[in-house]
């Protein structure tokens, strides 16, 4: 099951932000805010890019690469848009008309950028194919807008053209399709995962329509449309980190752990990770009484088998025989191979000693099956000694081992006598 993840640091320096920023507005006028606005926005496009390109070959994700890359040359674009501010004087002869034709460039790639890693899905991609052809698409739009070729976007005295409010909603669209392409995307990313992109996506959107409201560069509808463009990108932060970095690393450090507590041949659990387990269920026997039964096992002349056909065909019949008690107990019944031919089983829940009768008769009927189908299995025999604890009693693994042990040596020298 898919845990919901707490709030991350970085989404409550988003929220606080989100605050704070308002305030700089109006203590020191919109161009101070802006200026600040879009270079905190293009911090987080060049970290969110780092971060995706730098833990690919962990993450091994083509739509985070997708759009860590995406938003690297958004963010060049998000340069050029800042440095023509109007207000900004920074390159002579500039008119409200470039920042807002750099803006439109840049929304146009990151949001088809977007929509594209939706589709590219798993499929491997080439990192540098990628950055070749963002490159020359971004170099063409610089170029575009450099030589006039780009529609006007905004003319001072009158506001919006036509081409700027048609390309909002054109974006809007876009973010739309890429919102139900999301659902395919589902089984790649997890649902939480493709939920908070999902949201970013659905911020982004409110910005947009902003975008479209209003009639001055200095606008209240610019404010806020620049606000939720922030929260938006941070969002998609957030879910870079969370599927570049939480998500790939838990798996990892789910792999080293499981690898630690579970025996290499048999896949059950081995001594460490029986006493972990066992451990847990004690302490839950505190609070919610039960009863308990440990079975331990000794597989009879199993040492033949090794003598007489090696042991690789020794290792397949520990191999077999964890099927078979797997098969036999509960799917929640604690299975440790604890030793070469020994195994422990821990079954909750028993009432009395005698519950444990029916799968422990389940068990010596399946290895007797076992045992007579294959001719290389019929030396083999079970012995099972058992301890048990009822409600309320103490319960010590070491001592129900000791116990159960003693009582499956008192059975193998009737066997032998």
């Amino acid at each position: 099951m898919e845990k919901v993840q707490k709030l991350p640091t970085f989404a409550w320096i988003l929220v606080i932000s989100f605050i704070v920023l308002p305030l700089v507005r109006i203590g020191v006028g919109y161009l101070p805010f802006h200026y600040l606005m879009e270079n905190m926005t293009i911090l987080v496009g060049l970290l969110l890019y780092i971060l995706a390109y730098r833990t690919y070959k962990f993450a091994r994700n083509p739509i985070i690469l997708f759009i860590g890359i995406t938003y690297f040359y958004a963010s060049l674009l998000g340069i050029l848009h800042t440095m023509t501010y109007k207000g900004m004087n920074l390159i002579p002869g500039i008119t409200s008309d470039f920042p807002t034709q750099y803006w439109i460039a840049r929304r146009f790639i990151e949001t088809i950028g977007v929509l594209l890693a939706t589709i590219i899905g798993k499929k491997e991609i080439s990192p540098l194919r990628l950055h070749v052809s963002f490159g020359l698409i971004t170099a063409i739009l610089i170029a575009a807008i450099s030589l006039g070729i780009f529609p006007s976007c905004y003319i001072d005295g009158s506001g919006l053209t036509p081409f700027k409010k048609i390309s909002e909603y054109v974006i809007l669209v876009i973010s739309a399709i890429t919102l139900v392409r999301l659902k395919r995307q589902i089984p790649n990313l997890g649902a939480s995962y493709a939920k908070s992109l999902a949201g970013a996506i659905l911020v982004g959107m409110v910005a947009e329509f902003c975008f479209t409201l209003y009639s001055s560069v200095y606008d209240t509808f610019n404010v806020i449309g620049h606000l939720l463009y922030f929260a938006s990108n941070g969002l998609i932060a957030v879910f870079v980190i969370n599927e570049s970095l939480d998500k790939p690393y838990g798996t990892i450090f789910e792999e080293v752990y499981q690898r630690s507590i579970r025996d290499r041949l048999t896949g059950l659990f081995n001594r460490h990770g029986l006493e972990e387990m066992a451990g847990t269920v004690f302490k839950r026997a505190a609070r919610i009484p039960s009863g308990f039964t440990l079975l331990f096992m000794d597989i009879d002349n199993f040492k033949r088998v090794n003598d007489l056909y090696g042991h690789p065909e020794g290792d397949l019949a520990l191999i077999e025989f964890g099927k078979l008690l797997r098969e036999s107990f509960r799917e929640y019944d604690m299975i440790a191979r604890v030793g070469g031919d020994e195994f422990v089983v821990l079954l909750e829940d028993m009432e009395t000693p005698a519950s444990s009768e029916v799968p422990e008769s389940r068990l010596m009927s399946a290895v007797e099956g076992w045992a007579k189908g294959n001719p290389r299995r019929l030396v083999l025999g079970l012995t099972i000694g058992r301890a048990y604890r009822a409600k309320g009693d103490h319960a010590s693994l070491d001592d129900m081992i000791a116990e159960a042990d003693a009582e499956l040596l008192r059975k193998k020298g009737s066997k032998t006598g």
